[in-house]
């Protein structure tokens, strides 16, 4: 059962944010980079003004939720579905391509694994696969959203993208009467990657249903970024000075060379 100390003793959003940048240069074999977004406070309503603006196209979404909490197959727990997709005022699509049955333990930790290649997705939750090729192209952000509703908590910890701890970040959401969403972005990545994590679902009273406490993976792209123009003229002229001073350096050992002899 889920004691008023979860309620007390979690954040509401991000316990710890760490930040990974990404320099301008970038040798051929660095690591992969991230950045995490801070979306403290971040609305269901905000993130659908993105997909309707063009801001965040999703490519596919990986999803848990409570669905009816048993192997019976009409809920599912588990999915990897079609992205959502502006149709005129409403979103389309969210239609599971795979799906899974589960029984989720109250207030047991469960790992989870995302991988994509850039044309097949493995989903992996307490041991069961989800696969699918139905999804291809690139990906350079991620939306985490979490939810919970009646009595619930939901939370989500230990993440390690491609190896990389992220920090000591968590997202949880946690609910009374109504219900809370958060949101946790990661952007700047690529593929392939894998996403690894722990997810914890606890209830009191009655059982949630269906959606009611549930999280998804929301991997697609933003806009790339296009540097401003003066950045890119102080970017050329900084090359530029680069390559003169070279040239200088170049003609000054030369000519001591010259000399010695």
């Amino acid at each position: 059962m889920l004691s008023s100390k979860l309620f007390s003793s979690k954040s509401k959003f991000l316990t710890a944010l760490g930040l990974t940048t990404v320099s301008l240069l970038l040798t051929t074999n660095a690591a992969q980079a991230f950045t995490l977004v801070n979306r403290a406070g971040f609305t269901d309503a905000e993130f659908e003004n993105l997909l309707f603006n063009g801001e965040f196209e999703e490519l596919f979404v990986a999803e848990g939720r409570i669905g009816n909490n048993s192997l019976n197959s009409a809920e599912r727990e588990l999915g990897i579905n079609t992205p959502l997709i502006p149709s005129g005022s409403n979103l389309t699509g969210g239609i599971p391509v795979v799906s899974g049955q589960r029984v989720w333990g109250n207030g047991t930790p469960v790992n989870f694994s995302l991988e994509y290649t850039g044309s097949q997705v493995n989903y992996i939750v307490g041991g069961q696969l989800l696969s699918t090729t139905s999804f291809t192209g690139a990906a350079n952000s991620i939306f985490i959203r979490t939810r919970a509703a009646d009595n619930s908590f939901i939370e989500l910890s230990n993440l390690v993208f491609d190896g990389t701890a992220i920090g000591d970040t968590v997202l949880s959401s946690v609910s009374g009467t109504g219900r809370d969403i958060d949101y946790l972005q990661i952007s700047d990545i690529s593929q392939p990657f894998t996403l690894t994590g722990q997810v914890l679902m606890s209830w009191t009273d009655a059982l949630p249903r269906n959606s009611a406490l549930a999280y998804q993976i929301k991997v697609g792209s933003t806009p790339t970024s296009v540097p401003e123009p003066g950045m890119v003229g102080a970017m050329f002229l900084a090359g530029v000075a680069a390559v003169g001073y070279g040239k200088k350096k170049s003609s000054v050992n030369n000519s001591t060379k010259e000399i010695s002899l």
